[in-house]
Order: structure tokens, then sequence, then C-alpha cells
């Protein structure tokens, strides 16, 4: 079975099996470091336990990747957050303040910065991933696009980077369960980057295979802990949501 964490295990156990070095993001944004590199990145959009379980995994395997947190009441949950980030993973902040203020930009740009602020005080925060909502009509990284907004953020917020925005993928393979499959068009809205390398897969075997034998030598492994459970009931219960949500955006798209 796929999106469990015995098949996640089995991913990381290729990457490291090829030698790849895993970096937090903040760490590539400074360094760029060109060749057998693995940005893992989980966005933690429910279910904030599931991503404490992978984080753990991760760190028995000698693993580091990034969690971006959304600032909501069933994933802001402090101790799990301080737990992950002691075991040597990066916290980001995954931002999804356009959509929450309906489009205003002004407004959306105070929303970024009070949720930052309550995220910091818990943990460092240095880069940041915006939340797609796909069922939304906003694109959350348009706050960026108005230069003084975007000095504000980097500057007067310290924001390092913006994931999106800040990070060549040209020559970067983009590996994603968006839409719970490993093909990135198929039930993906916003979740896209402008690749190169081609990097969809029909199924977990198709995958592994190729992180085995013949992985680029740059990749993105971006996964939803929500998604991953060992559980059989909790995996059940996610694959039906996955399979509910992908049939709005089918919607959402015939109706645009």
């Amino acid at each position: 079975m796929d999106f469990t964490l015995k098949a996640y295990k089995q991913y990381l156990e290729a990457l490291i099996k090829n030698d790849f070095k895993f970096m937090r993001y903040d760490e590539y944004i400074l360094s760029q470091k060109t060749t057998n590199v693995c940005l893992i990145r989980h966005d933690v959009d429910r279910k904030p336990i599931n991503a404490l379980n992978m984080a753990k995994l991760e760190s028995e395997l000698g693993v580091l990747s990034t969690y971006y947190f959304r600032i909501k009441p069933n994933t802001l949950k402090p101790k799990i957050i301080k737990e992950i980030s002691d075991l040597g993973h990066e916290i980001g902040y995954h931002y999804e303040s356009l959509s929450d203020t309906d489009g205003d930009i002004d407004e959306a740009v105070k929303d970024f910065e009070k949720n930052l602020k309550m995220l910091r005080k818990i943990v460092p925060i240095k880069t940041c991933s915006m939340h797609g909502r796909p069922l939304k009509p906003y694109d959350n990284r348009d706050i960026w696009k108005v230069e003084k907004n975007h000095n504000y953020l980097t500057k007067n917020l310290e924001i390092l980077g913006e994931i999106y925005l800040d990070i060549d993928y040209t020559d970067i393979a983009y590996i994603n369960d968006t839409g719970r499959n490993w093909t990135s068009g198929k039930s993906n809205r916003r979740d896209k980057v402008n690749s190169e390398i081609i990097a969809d897969f029909s199924s977990k075997n198709e995958l592994l295979d190729y992180l085995n034998n013949k992985p680029h030598h740059k990749i993105v492994f971006q996964v939803h802990p929500e998604r991953w459970s060992d559980n059989k009931t909790e995996w059940l219960t996610q694959n039906a949501k996955d399979k509910m949500i992908n049939t709005a955006k089918i919607i959402i798209s015939i109706i645009k």
C-alpha cells in the first residue's frame, strides 16, 4: 500500500542508498547546492500528529526536512511543532492570508504578519510556502507581487524565502503527492513549479523504481502528512476524503 509510513520509509531508504544529501529549505536557499540534493517538504494542512510521526521516522534515518504549518486551530499545536523542531527539522509558515481575507491584499499582509509572529513564539521561522486552498479563487502568492509588500515581508519580517518564488526549479525533479497520486497535473490546481524534468509516476512501484535506479540529481519530495498512516481505518477515511476533494477540484475547473 502507498501513503503509509512503511511506504515512506522505502522512499527515504532509496534516496539514502543513492547518497542524496537531505537539506532543509533554509539551508538550501543559502547554499544552492547543485548535485545529489533532496529537499523534503511537508505541508501540514491537517493532522499534525501524522507530521510528528513522519518527523520521528526521518530522524531515525538521519534525514532532515521542512514542515510548513498552517495557522489554524487544528494544526497550530505548539508542543508538536516544538518537538519536530527539536529533532532538527525546519519549521516554516504555510500561509493562506489572501484566501482568509477574501482577496484584500493589504489585509492579507497584516494577517501574514500576525500569524508569523504567533508561530515565531514557538520556534524560529525563516521560510514560508503558500497553501493552495483549491476551493478558493485566490492565489496566496499574489501578496508578493506588490513591490512594497515584497520588501516588507523579506526585510522587515526577515523572511529568507518564499519557496515557490525564490527557488529555480528548472533542473529539479518535483515529486508531490497532491491529490493522492504522483502525477503532478492530475488533481493539482496550484501546487506546480516550472520544471523541465518529468517527474510523474503512475504507481508506488514506478516511483520506487525511479528513486532506486535512476533519480535526477536534484529532487523536491513534497508530501502531506495527513494522508500517510499505517492505521487502516485512518488510511481508508483519508482515501475517501481525498477522492471527494479531487471531485470538487474537477467541478470547480469545469465551472471556471
